[in-house]
């Protein structure tokens, strides 16, 4: 087995446990993938079949405002999904799209493979919800953060749990992220405490 896979099987067993029978059923449904720094994951507007596990590497999710701006809505790294949520579950047309911001490499999994293997093992489909929950967690505290807190208290929650967003995101990205313009992100830095 790939040291890639190993990895990943280590990362699902610690959020759940599942069996050698649920394992081996689920190893032949793994591919790697490679992308290159702004090549696409997702495109907006195609319906998005697979979801992402991050061995490398990071990507944003974004979407195109009526006057073409692009608004940043997430950003995932190394042990992260990258997924289109709409489009996923959906099987509907992607409303944003994921690119890559280095090259990144995922272990992919097909929405029809993840089905049948939901379908057959229990403790996979366990493993989905978990996985489902945490996701649900981290958008709905990131929802209440940037509606909440000021562009520097925003900033400084960043700078104090997730530290990786500062250091790997372009600025005008996570300007966007923020809900704030490039001058006001570059003034927010600036400040001392």
């Amino acid at each position: 087995m790939l040291p890639e896979y190993e990895n990943y099987l280590q990362f699902i067993l610690k959020l759940s446990p599942l069996s050698q029978e649920s394992i081996n059923a689920l190893v032949p449904f793994l591919h790697q993938r490679t992308f290159s720094r702004k090549d696409f994951l997702v495109l907006q507007g195609n319906v998005s079949d697979e979801l992402h596990f991050i061995i490398s590497g990071s990507v944003r999710e974004y979407f195109e405002d009526a006057n073409a701006n692009e608004i940043n809505t997430w950003f995932g790294f190394e042990n992260a999904i990258a997924i289109s949520t709409h489009s996923f579950f959906s099987q509907k047309p992607s409303l944003t799209h994921i690119q890559a911001l280095e090259d990144t490499r995922t272990i992919v999994l097909k929405y029809d493979d993840i089905q049948q293997l939901y379908g057959r093992f229990h403790e996979i489909e366990r493993l989905g919800r978990i996985i489902t929950e945490q996701y649900l967690v981290q958008i709905e505290e990131m929802k209440i953060i940037l509606q909440t807190l000021t562009a520097r208290q925003r900033y400084q929650y960043l700078l104090q749990h997730k530290p990786e967003f500062v250091q790997r995101i372009p600025l005008k990205y996570l300007a966007s992220f923020l809900g704030i313009k490039l001058e006001t992100l570059s003034r927010v830095r600036g400040q001392k405490d």
